[in-house]
């Protein structure tokens, strides 16, 4: 009877993990909130003629809040996979996501043709807010992540990356 029992309370178990399980499989969202990443993420890009700040933010959670594999990651960058190592890095130490961190792409805003900047604000708990005036650059029909903003960034933050993937 306590086997049977036992069998019951982990198949009771397994069967409440699936959603849990589904939820934090890659491309979904592990907690719904306002500026939370893409559901598909390996699908997402930025085509819009002007990116909203929405779409600007939905990236910039792509590349330093999901676990997103690398080449979603590269296709998000000007850099490509050169430039991978700077959001997996901050990916992994976990400084803007969540439960200690989080980031919010904000204004002013300029805008050219193939050129758009915004303004990355990021923190982590115990430090005071980053705020790293940001780049886009239009390639190829898609938004992408300058690369002279992830060396800011690195700068910014002090990680031990060298900026060679310009």
């Amino acid at each position: 009877m306590f086997r049977r029992f036992r069998r019951a309370a982990v198949a009771a178990a397994a069967t409440a993990m699936v959603p849990m399980a589904l939820a934090l499989a890659p491309g979904a969202v592990a907690e719904p909130e306002v500026h939370a990443a893409p559901v598909n993420i390996e699908d997402f890009a930025i085509t819009s003629e002007v990116p909203t700040l929405a779409e600007l933010d939905a990236q910039i959670r792509l590349l330093v809040a999901t676990p997103a594999p690398d080449w979603v990651k590269a296709n998000q960058l000007e850099g490509g996979s050169r430039a991978v190592v700077v959001p997996k890095m901050i990916y992994r130490v976990g400084f803007f996501r969540p439960p200690k961190g989080s980031s919010v792409v904000t204004g002013p805003e300029t805008h050219e043709p193939d050129r758009h900047t915004a303004v990355i604000n990021a923190s982590r708990q115990g430090s005071p807010t980053v705020q790293v005036v940001a780049e886009w650059r239009r390639i190829d029909g898609q938004w992408k992540l300058a690369s002279k903003s992830l060396c800011n960034g690195i700068k910014t933050i002090g990680l031990p990356i060298p900026c060679n993937f310009e």
